[in-house]
């Protein structure tokens, strides 16, 4: 009498794993991927998750797509976004990203007042990177600077003006 070898146990679900492959290439630890995985990294991951996906400022300005608190201060073209929490449980829900908005007195030189008004930490760090307020104003974007900081570049130009038109 032959005896027959006995497979080990592991042989059995590699057998069904061919058999079977799609159950095992789409099964729920594959597709779930490391965590931190964004849009893209594997095939069941969504598009609208990520934050490459989501309008730009400069784009929502082109489209009308700015927020009302835009206009009371210098918001340096940041919007309210939106999309989903997606946890390692997969289970999205609805939040928004706020831009980082301080309130600040800002020192203009040209006009020789201070302005208090709502500003976004990346203005506050483009300010100090120009030099100064005035210089912000001048070389920013009207995109970015949106109706508050047009509005304010306009009282820095003729303040400008009537300076150079003074002095003979």
């Amino acid at each position: 009498m032959c005896r027959r070898r006995q497979r080990p146990a592991w042989s059995s679900a590699l057998s069904l794993g061919k058999m079977f492959a799609s159950l095992v290439r789409w099964s729920r630890t594959t597709y779930r991927g490391v965590r931190g995985s964004g849009a893209g990294r594997s095939g069941r991951t969504d598009a609208r998750s990520s934050m490459a996906s989501r309008p730009t400022e400069v784009m929502a300005a082109h489209a009308g797509q700015t927020f009302k608190r835009a206009q009371r201060g210098l918001y340096d073209g940041r919007i309210i976004q939106f999309g989903n929490s997606i946890p390692k449980s997969r289970h999205k829900t609805p939040r928004r990203w706020i831009p980082n908005i301080q309130r600040a007195t800002l020192w203009s030189e040209t006009l020789q007042e201070s302005i208090k008004t709502r500003v976004a930490t990346s203005a506050m760090r483009s300010i100090k990177k120009h030099g100064g307020f005035d210089q912000y104003l001048a070389r920013t974007k009207g995109t970015h600077l949106g109706e508050f900081g047009r509005m304010l570049r306009l009282r820095v130009a003729r303040a400008l003006r009537e300076k150079r038109l003074a002095t003979p």
